[in-house]
């Protein structure tokens, strides 16, 4: 396992929302969650993004999308969400899994099973970089 700390500037993401999700190796590989990142990809979107949202007493809400430069970059009806800046635990697919994806989760649930990393619990982005590159960053204390 290998991961760096990065510190990243705040920005912001619009897309579609999925209330109540587990959050993990295995959330990207429900049903609503490939229907949802299909229509996103169907728009042009290269670079999907994921962002997580912690919401105290429902769990973990995501919102699948993309890097929104400004307003205006907003497609109608998708909803806005900022992520802070902050200090994050980047992660990318060493082979734990053949699922590059479920690599990165993997990865991060390890380091904090072995107190590598402290989780803020905070925003967790996933960047989705076609055809099978992805980056986790989870958000640290």
């Amino acid at each position: 396992m290998s991961f760096e700390i990065v510190k990243r500037e705040s920005a912001d993401f619009g897309g579609l929302v999925l209330p109540r999700i587990e959050l993990g190796p295995s959330a990207h590989a429900t049903d609503l969650m490939k229907f949802t990142r299909e229509r996103i990809q169907q728009r042009g979107t290269a670079e999907l993004t994921t962002v997580y949202i912690a919401v105290p007493d429902l769990g973990w809400t995501a919102v699948i999308g993309y890097r929104c430069i400004d307003l205006g970059h907003l497609e109608i009806g998708d909803v806005l969400v900022r992520v802070p800046a902050g200090y994050f635990a980047k992660f990318t697919p060493d082979g734990r899994s053949s699922d590059p994806i479920e690599d990165v989760w993997i990865q991060a649930e390890l380091a904090e099973k072995e107190g590598r990393i402290e989780r803020a619990y905070a925003e967790e982005i996933e960047v989705f970089h076609a055809p099978s590159n992805v980056e986790l960053f989870i958000s640290l204390t």
